[in-house]
């Protein structure tokens, strides 16, 4: 299973990058356009807004599997072991049954949005919504897994 995740994440990571690349390109050629030939790229605000948020929602769901997101442990860290793991397969499940509801609430959201154009593009903003139920799904795959590697004790 972990090494399936693994491509996964490594894909997520991948498409972010692509994604990273696409938001400068198109942002540096918007400038040269604006400043040395006297013209406007006027889509490159709606293109970056729609490249930024499915970049950060793949990127971020990466991070929480990796464990590479910011986490604050200095009151944790006190208990002892056994308290520790409670703790931790109690928060998991929370922050499982929070990404859940951060699916289907996700999605109402770029639903809605579907009726509501980007000024240029002229395509719903619902699809630069779409990216937090994205996020959500990967995420909750992710922590599963944690969920069950913490109750099996197994390592990370």
């Amino acid at each position: 299973m972990k090494k399936a995740l693994d491509i996964l994440s490594n894909m997520l990571l991948t498409i972010s990058g692509i994604l990273f690349i696409f938001i400068f390109s198109i942002n540096v050629a918007g400038i040269i356009c604006r400043t040395f030939l006297d013209f406007t790229l006027l889509w490159v605000t709606d293109a970056s807004n729609i490249s930024i948020a499915w970049m950060l929602a793949l990127s971020m769901s990466v991070a929480i599997y990796k464990k590479i997101h910011l986490t604050i442990e200095i009151i944790r860290n006190k208990f002892p072991q056994n308290v520790k793991k409670v703790l931790e397969i109690v928060l998991t499940f929370i922050i499982i049954v929070f990404f859940i509801n951060l699916i289907f609430s996700g999605w109402k959201t770029g639903i809605m949005k579907m009726s509501i154009d980007f000024t240029v593009l002229g395509i719903p903003t619902g699809y630069a919504f779409m990216a937090l139920p994205v996020f959500a799904f990967f995420s909750v795959i992710f922590m599963t897994y944690r969920l069950v590697n913490i109750i099996l004790s197994k390592e990370e």
